[in-house]
């Protein structure tokens, strides 16, 4: 588990003010040299919420 510290440190660089797409980026997987790794992005639409997320 990730340190609250270390979070802290990642969003105090962070511009929250700027009007923009922000993408969630995430990645599955050991690396190329133990197997595939599957990365994906997604952006959500404000505008129509998914319940429950």
């Amino acid at each position: 588990m990730r340190s609250r510290k270390f979070f802290k440190a990642e969003q105090a660089i962070l511009v929250w003010d700027v009007p923009g797409l922000v993408a969630g980026v995430d990645e599955a997987g050991r690396g190329p040299l133990a197997g595939p790794v599957i990365a994906a992005a997604v952006i959500l639409d404000d505008l129509k919420p998914i319940k429950g997320l």
